[in-house]
């Protein structure tokens, strides 16, 4: 994660705050034990629980605080680079600002119409055969997650445009785009 890119709302400090504070009630606390083994240990022990405490209400805040929703989306496939440009456009529907949003693409090839499923997708196989096949394995499922937009204001929307490599034995493609914004 690139943390230039990641902002804390108010939310975000609110919460942090409030651990230290717990970590420093934890350390005054523990400041009566007189033995320095279990001294330690109680600080120690103290201050993993509140990190941990600190990271997971990072992201359970990021989730419901960052916001935002993909309102439209366009693929191309461009046999002479062998790629699919997908173009679209993000909206933040929250109230704070997003550092950055990454678009998940993925690409799956769907048998031709007609023809059955047992020939194309589910083929008996033996993993012994598997192993030792000189024959590189198709992939029928291809995802990515590649940046799409950066620094993107509250109610406000932006364009984005990636690139990605498209199989060329793709007969039937299905495409779907998801966000995930920080």
């Amino acid at each position: 994660m690139n943390f230039s890119l990641f902002y804390m709302t108010i939310v975000h400090w609110i919460v942090v705050a409030i651990f230290v504070l717990i970590f420093l009630i934890l350390l005054l606390l523990s400041m009566k034990e007189k033995n320095s083994k279990t001294f330690f240990s109680m600080i120690f022990s103290s201050f993993l629980v509140v990190s941990v405490g600190i990271v997971f209400s990072i992201f359970i805040l990021d989730k419901y605080t960052k916001q935002a929703e993909l309102i439209s989306y366009k693929y191309k496939i461009d046999f002479r680079t062998e790629s699919v440009k997908v173009n679209g456009k993000i909206k933040n529907i929250g109230k704070f600002k997003i550092g950055y949003c990454n678009a998940i693409v993925r690409i799956s090839n769907r048998p031709p119409k007609g023809s059955s499923h047992s020939n194309s997708f589910f083929k008996a196989s033996n993993s012994i055969t598997e192993i030792f096949s000189s024959k590189p394995q198709k992939k029928n499922l291809i995802e990515e997650e590649l940046l799409a937009v950066i620094d993107l204001e509250p109610k406000k929307s932006k364009r984005f445009y990636i690139r990605l490599d498209y199989p060329t034995y793709f007969v039937n493609p299905k495409f779907s785009v998801k966000i995930n914004c920080h």
